[in-house]
Order: structure tokens, then C-alpha cells, then sequence
């Protein structure tokens, strides 16, 4: 089977069995997930500082799965640390969860709403929505006040807010998508279609999926980020590798 990695870019596997659940609901049977956490790094991203110290482990993975024949690579951050530099090093495609969860968004309806867990979190996203050309589709932000260690010690109610927030976005922002910063579950999928006006897009499904595709067109083809320009690679060995 074809090989995806897909890394946790934090410094513990507390994530690592959820990511394999959904992973398991939804892949094709021809790909072989691989997921994996940092031997060391900061508990989460979500300050600039842990994100810059989670960047060298990050890229020394992402380049030995690339040596080591994988067809695709995953970083599970919203924030997508460290996505550029990833793409300079390796000849694999590196996909972006936010990136693809945008790119998805954007053609399910004429706008989306993100839903955040703090306020902190806004400015990077809204950086990375400019990035990637999606501000005319956005509708708005909507965020629950819960970081991450509070998600992790309370996952109920941090989708219970989900809820709350995505029908706010769409009846009072004028949102047709929402779309998460976090993965959810398949139990929640299942809610959210119940419960929600619109279709709400899982950041961990969306660009798990993404990868399949550009890792089938990178099998097939050849397809990968282009080195001319802004992916161009490095000449000499990169101080973080060596």
C-alpha cells in the first residue's frame, strides 16, 4: 500500500489514537496511514513560540518519510507551521490542513464561517485565509473560548459550542459552509448533520482525503509542489536537518 504520513506536530501521542480512528473511517484501502507525534515539543500550537520549536522535528520527520519512499505528508495544525518550508525540503506533497479544508470550503458554497477555539487563534487563521486567496469567501470567525487543554479535558462541550456557534455563523453571519479548526469524530459528522443548517467540514477528514488524491497523482503522474520559485530547495544541506 501507498504510505501517508501524517503528523501531530506536538510533543505527546494524546493525539495520535483519535487521529487513527477517523483516518480509519473514511481512507481508501490502497493507502496506509502512518501517523506519528514529536518525540519532543511544546503540548500544542497555539502560541507563535511553540510553534517555531516544533518546526525543526516537524521538517526532520516530513524528510525522512520522503527519503523513505512515502507518496504524501500531512501536518494536523490548523495553523500549518511549518507547510512552506516542508515543500522546499521534500519532493512528496505536503498538504496543509488548513489550506485544503479552505480550498474545500470554498467551492461547497458561496462563503464559510471558521469556528476557532480562542481569540488568539484569529489572527494566524485570518493570516493564512489571505494567504491562500479566501478572503471574499469568508463570512467570519466565530469562537468558543476553549484552547486546547480545555478541549482536551472536555471534548463535550467543546462541540457542544461547535453547534452552537455554526448555526450563529450561519444565521447571523451569512456563512452556506462552516468549517472546524479541530478534528471532530464520525459520531459528531453524524450530529452535525442533524443538527446544523449547513454542511460543516472536518479539517482531519478533509485533507487526510486531499492527500490520498495528491498522493495518487504523485504515484501516477508525478504531480508534486512545484520548485520554481517559491518551493525552490535549498542548495546546501539545511542547518535543521543536520
Amino acid at each position: 500500500m501507498k504510505k501517508i504520513l501524517y503528523v501531530n506536530p506536538v510533543g505527546s501521542d494524546s493525539f495520535n489514537q483519535e487521529t487513527e480512528e477517523f483516518i480509519e473511517a473514511v481512507r481508501s484501502p490502497e493507502f496506509e496511514p502512518v501517523v506519528r507525534s514529536l518525540a519532543e515539543g511544546p503540548p500544542h500550537l497555539e502560541y507563535h513560540t511553540y510553534e517555531h520549536e516544533a518546526a525543526g522535528p516537524l521538517l526532520r520527520m516530513l524528510k525522512e518519510a520522503d527519503d523513505e519512499g512515502y507518496c504524501a505528508g500531512i501536518i494536523g495544525c490548523f495553523y500549518d507551521g511549518g507547510l512552506r518550508e516542508a515543500r522546499e525540503l521534500v519532493n512528496m506533497p505536503i498538504i496543509g490542513m488548513a489550506e485544503g479544508s479552505l480550498a474545500y470550503a470554498a467551492t461547497m458554497g458561496h462563503k464559510f464561517s471558521i469556528i476557532v477555539g480562542r481569540r488568539k487563534w484569529i489572527a494566524k487563521m485570518e493570516q493564512n485565509v489571505l494567504l491562500y486567496g479566501h478572503e471574499r469567501k469568508l463570512a467570519s470567525f466565530r469562537t468558543i473560548d476553549m484552547g486546547i487543554p480545555e478541549y482536551e479535558s472536555n471534548p463535550g462541550m467543546f462541540f457542544d459550542r461547535c453547534i452552537e456557534e455554526a448555526h450563529k455563523a450561519v444565521n447571523e453571519d451569512g456563512a452556506e459552509v462552516v468549517v472546524l479548526s479541530e478534528y471532530a469524530n464520525p459520531e459528531f459528522w453524524e450530529r452535525a448533520k442533524r443538527e446544523l443548517e449547513a454542511p460543516i467540514v472536518d479539517p482531519g477528514v478533509v485533507c487526510w482525503k486531499f492527500a490520498e488524491m495528491a498522493a495518487d497523482m504523485y504515484e501516477k503522474i508525478g504531480y508534486s509542489h512545484s520548485k520554481v520559485g517559491g518551493y525552490e530547495a535549498p542548495q546546501e544541506r539545511a542547518p535543521v536537518l543536520t
